[in-house]
């Protein structure tokens, strides 16, 4: 699952990390400066592990703000996991950022068939199971984990 990685900052990061969506705060340690650093180690740490076998995606607005940043990464033979970080500017791109990773998924999935990429999700919000059916991702409640849910994608072998 290679593909040319576009240059995401330090900088891209902490701005969202600054700016979260509302709807990520929950998913990741943003509550103080020191949770917002161990957040931005985890998240560079995430983005070398796309830098091999793996893939990664910024949205910016037209100011050069960061939306989003997806990010895949091959955890063993065929199985890759996923992050989503967004910051507060996802409320008016949704939409077509939805539309955009579902697209990705698809593309991705005709190139490497056979290979399941999955998604931990923050439980208690009824709005991931249908957005993640949208992306293409089906729930699995036998892989949630203490308060994640657990979403697989599985790109047909043929």
């Amino acid at each position: 699952m290679t593909e040319k990685q576009k240059v995401i900052s330090d900088l891209d990061i902490s701005y969202i990390l600054n700016n979260p969506w509302e709807k990520s705060k929950g998913e990741w340690l943003l509550a103080n400066t020191s949770e917002r650093a161990e957040t931005l180690q985890f998240i560079k740490n995430r983005l070398l592990s796309t830098q091999n076998e793996g893939y990664s995606k910024i949205w910016k607005t037209l100011g050069n703000e960061p939306i989003a940043i997806l990010g895949a990464y091959k955890v063993g033979d065929k199985r890759y996991e996923t992050f989503l970080i967004c910051s507060r500017h996802m409320e008016a791109h949704a939409l077509k950022l939805s539309f955009d990773m579902r697209k990705i998924l698809k593309e991705l999935s005709i190139k490497y068939k056979g290979c399941t990429c999955y998604q931990y999700a923050e439980q208690g919000r009824t709005d991931q199971i249908s957005w993640f059916r949208f992306l293409g991702f089906k729930y699995k409640p036998e892989g949630d984990k203490g308060k994640t849910r657990y979403f697989e994608f599985v790109s047909p072998a043929i």
